[in-house]
Parts: structure tokens; C-alpha cells; sequence
């Protein structure tokens, strides 16, 4: 036969279930929010292979000239100056380059996005004055000069003229 519960005892018992119950709702309730939150978007990797705009000053200087104003890209006719997104970080963020693989620029009679830049981070084109525009570096791996074996495609191919680049030595 059972025990006949005073009215204290039967409180006291709802009262410890009810906070036992309320206890693994808790504990329970991370799992279910975390199953139904959004996944943090990770920031895509910061993008390689661009290199800044003609006559560019050296990247230090460039970057504390540049103010981020847009002028050279508006300037550029061909549109191929693009802007660095947050993925690369806040000092890059901003700031000009273009993607030779993608949109090679054409170095433009005048250089209007040089001339356009009232910060002085892209130099002033002097009339008859060669566009510095990036700094080739050789894989050595993929070189055959650097390896030892004569090669020259990269000096037939270069459409600078005179030619930017020179087979004076391997590699």
C-alpha cells in the first residue's frame, strides 16, 4: 500500500521534478540552438595574382598616400583597376590593383588613372617616361634558364619594347 503524501511533501516533490525538468531543458537547449544557428561565414582567402596600377609608388609609400578615393578606377577606360575586398585585410582593403591574368592593363596613352590621382600614390606620367607597372618574379622551378638549360620563350614573347626582360644570365 502506498503512502499517503502530506501536501508539503507533494510540493516539494513537483517542485524538484519541476526544476530537474527545467534543468535538461536548459542543457538540452545549447544543442538545439547551436543546431539552428547560422554558420559563421568564414572570410574568403584574400585574393593573389594583382598587382597595383601603373606607376605605382613603392607599396609602403603607396599605402600611406592612397586614400582610397576611387579616382584611378573611375579614370581607367578599360576598367580593369579593381579594389582589394576586407579578405585581405584592413591596411589592403580598398586600395587599388588589377589582375594581369584576368584583364591585363593597357597602359593608356597619358596614364588617366596616374593622372587622376590627386594623393600622389600613382606617380604623374612624364611624357616620353617608360610606365613602371610590377616587378615579373621567375618561378625558378618552372624556369628552364634557371635550370641550366637554354631557353628564351619568355624574352620571344614579351610584347614590351624594347624588351623588359633580359637573358643575361640563368635564371
Amino acid at each position: 500500500m502506498e503512502k499517503a503524501l502530506s501536501r508539503r511533501e507533494l510540493f516539494g516533490s513537483a517542485a524538484r521534478e519541476s526544476g530537474r525538468l527545467a534543468l535538461n531543458l536548459i542543457e538540452g537547449w545549447g544543442e538545439v540552438a547551436a543546431a539552428f544557428a547560422k554558420p559563421k561565414r568564414a572570410l574568403p582567402p584574400a585574393p593573389t595574382g594583382w598587382i597595383r596600377p601603373p606607376n605605382a609608388l613603392g607599396e609602403a609609400a603607396f599605402l600611406a598616400a592612397c586614400t582610397k578615393c576611387s579616382d584611378c578606377l573611375t579614370a581607367c577606360p578599360h576598367y580593369v583597376l579593381r579594389k582589394l575586398g576586407p579578405e585581405s585585410g584592413a591596411a589592403l582593403s580598398g586600395t587599388p590593383v588589377l589582375f594581369p591574368r584576368e584583364n591585363p592593363c593597357l597602359l593608356c596613352d597619358g596614364l588617366p588613372c596616374a593622372a587622376a590621382c590627386a594623393p600622389g600614390a600613382l606617380a604623374k606620367p612624364v611624357p616620353g617616361a617608360k610606365a613602371r607597372l610590377g616587378v615579373a618574379r621567375v618561378k625558378a622551378s618552372a624556369c628552364y634558364m634557371a635550370q641550366g638549360q637554354p631557353c628564351d620563350y619568355c624574352v620571344t614573347v614579351c610584347h614590351e619594347r624594347p624588351r623588359a626582360i633580359l637573358a643575361d644570365a640563368p635564371g
